[in-house]
C-alpha cells in the first residue's frame, strides 16, 4: 500500500496543494498552524470520509469557497488506483472513475492508521475517546458499520425527543415504538461488531505490550457494554433480548430524556496485572497501553484487508520518550509514513521525504 500523490483544493486551510510523497518516512514540517494537520487529515478523508476532527462537512471547506477537492493516486490490490473526493452540496466520491454511493465505500481498500497526541490519552480519558477509536478502525474494515453509526445517532436525537415529548405527556408513549424498533435493530448490529473486533483487537496488543513493557506487566483489554448480547443468540433472540432490556429502563430513559443504556454509553476497559490501567497505571504505562493498542490496529488492518496500511504521525513523536518511540517507529516499519513535527531537526535518518508547509502551501 503507497500513496503516489496527493492533491488537495480548497479544503482546510489550503488553497492548492500537491503533493508526490516518498516510500518510508515521509517528514511533513512547519509551525503551528500552517496546515500540517490538515494534510494529513486530507489523506484520512479517504478511509471513509469521515474527518479526522470530527468536523461537519462545510468546516472542511476553506473560508469563503463553496467547495473543496481532494485527489489520491495510490497502489493497492496489485494495481493503481486514483479516489476523488468533492464536499460541498452532496459529497460525491469516485474510485477508478467509478461513482460510490457513499465514502464508506472505499473502507477496506485505502486502510491507514492515524497516532496523535489524543490517542497516547485513549486510557485516561473518558469512555468516549475509546468509542472513537474503535468506531474509526471498525468503519475501514466495514461498509455498513459506517451507514450503522450514522443512523444510530439519528435515532438516539429523534429518540432524545419523543422521550421528552412522552414526559410531558404520558399518552404519547406509543411514538416511542418506531424509535425503540430501530434502536434495538443498530445496537443488535453495531454491538455484535463491535464486540468481535474489540476481541481480536486484545489479542493483538497482548504481545506488543509485553515487548513495550519488558513483559513486567500483563495487559488485558475488554469491551464493557451497557447491554447483554449473549454470542449464541440468533439476530431474532438478539433483538428480542435487547427490547427486553430497553422495556426494563423505559421510565428511567422518560425521567432523563435520553438513551441511558446502549452502544453509545460502552466502553472499552484496559487493565495491567487484573488493575484499571485508568486508575492506577502511571503516565508511562497508560501510553504504553495507547500504543499498544494503536500497533494493534495496524496488524489487524494488514490481516484482514491484506494491505499494510499507511501511517499518519501527527506531532506524536515529541510526546514519547525515546524508548517509546523506538517501538513505534519499530512497529510501524515498511509502512509509508507521514510524520508531522515543527522541527525535523534530529530525524536525518528516518525520512525518505521532507516537506516544509507555510501558510497551506508547500515552501520547498
Amino acid at each position: 500500500m503507497r500513496i503516489e500523490s496527493l492533491q488537495l483544493k480548497d479544503f482546510r486551510n489550503i488553497e492548492e496543494l500537491t503533493l508526490t510523497p516518498r516510500p518510508g518516512v515521509n517528514v511533513i514540517w512547519g509551525d503551528n498552524g500552517q496546515g500540517k494537520t490538515n494534510l494529513v487529515e486530507g489523506i484520512w478523508m479517504f478511509t471513509g470520509g469521515r474527518s479526522l476532527r470530527g468536523s461537519t462537512q462545510g468546516e472542511l471547506i476553506r473560508f469563503g469557497c463553496k467547495s473543496a477537492r481532494l485527489e489520491i493516486t495510490f497502489e493497492a490490490g496489485g494495481r493503481r488506483q486514483t479516489a476523488v473526493m468533492k464536499l460541498g452540496g452532496k459529497k460525491t466520491v469516485l474510485l477508478n472513475d467509478i461513482p460510490l454511493k457513499s465514502a464508506s465505500e472505499l473502507a477496506g481498500v485505502f486502510p491507514a492508521v492515524v497516532f496523535s497526541p489524543d490517542h497516547l490519552s485513549l486510557v485516561k480519558e473518558g469512555p468516549a475517546l475509546r468509542r472513537r477509536f474503535l468506531d474509526d478502525a471498525i468503519c475501514q474494515l466495514y461498509p455498513r458499520y459506517g451507514r450503522y453509526l450514522s443512523d444510530y445517532n439519528r435515532v438516539l436525537t429523534q429518540r432524545a425527543a419523543v422521550l421528552e415529548e412522552v414526559w410531558r405527556s404520558p399518552s404519547a408513549v406509543y411514538l416511542l415504538e418506531v424509535w425503540d424498533d430501530h434502536f434495538v435493530r443498530l445496537n443488535r448490529a453495531l454491538l455484535r461488531l463491535r464486540q468481535r473486533f474489540a476481541r481480536r483487537l486484545a489479542e493483538a496488543a497482548l504481545p506488543i505490550y509485553a515487548g513495550i513493557s519488558g513483559e513486567k506487566e500483563v495487559f488485558a483489554a475488554q469491551y464493557v457494554p451497557t447491554l447483554d448480547l449473549p454470542e449464541e443468540l440468533d439476530t431474532a433472540e438478539a433483538e428480542e433480548h435487547i427490547r427486553e432490556q430497553l422495556l426494563a429502563v423505559r421510565e428511567e430513559d422518560i425521567r432523563m430524556h435520553a438513551s441511558t443504556i446502549g452502544v453509545h454509553r460502552d466502553d472499552l476497559e484496559i487493565t495491567l496485572n487484573g488493575n484499571s490501567a485508568r486508575s492506577f497505571g502511571s503516565q508511562g504505562q497508560q501510553r504504553s497501553c495507547a500504543l499498544a493498542l494503536k500497533l494493534a490496529e495496524c496488524r489487524l488492518l494488514e490481516e484482514i484487508t491484506g494491505e499494510r496500511p499507511i501511517i499518519l504521525l501527527d506531532d506524536v513523536l515529541s510526546e514519547l520518550d525515546a524508548g517509546r518511540r523506538e517501538w513505534l517507529l519499530g512497529g510501524i516499519g515498511g509502512s509509508q509514513v507521514f510524520l508531522t513535527c515543527c522541527d525535523p531537526a534530529g530525524l536525518e535518518g528516518l525520512e525518505h521525504g521532507r516537506f516544509h508547509i507555510r501558510a497551506g502551501r508547500l515552501a520547498d
